[in-house]
């Protein structure tokens, strides 16, 4: 969690730098705050899971594993997303 919101506030402070236009800004905002909210899902799933099932147990750890690779997937968008807003501040004119 700490690593996200830690780049999220780099992201936002070198979008300031570059003057991102708002629909830049707004895209921006939509990838963090995604980000955080499944990460936000992630540690809920996983402390419910640690409650219902404190022994090891292959499902409990196919849950964890399914809710942390959402994650992986949605912060793969959201670099996505800092790439493309990285070529659109570069070429515009």
């Amino acid at each position: 969690m700490r690593i996200h919101v830690a780049l999220a506030v780099l992201s936002l402070s070198v979008g300031a730098v570059v003057r991102l236009p708002p629909l830049g800004w707004a895209v921006l905002a939509l990838a963090c705050s995604t980000v955080i909210g499944a990460e936000l899902f992630n540690t809920a799933l996983e402390a419910l899971v640690d409650l219902v099932s404190p022994q090891d147990h292959p499902l409990a750890r196919r849950a964890k594993d399914a809710a942390a690779a959402a994650v992986l997937v949605v912060s793969g968008g959201a670099v996505a997303v800092g790439g493309a807003l990285a070529v659109y501040v570069l070429v515009r004119p």
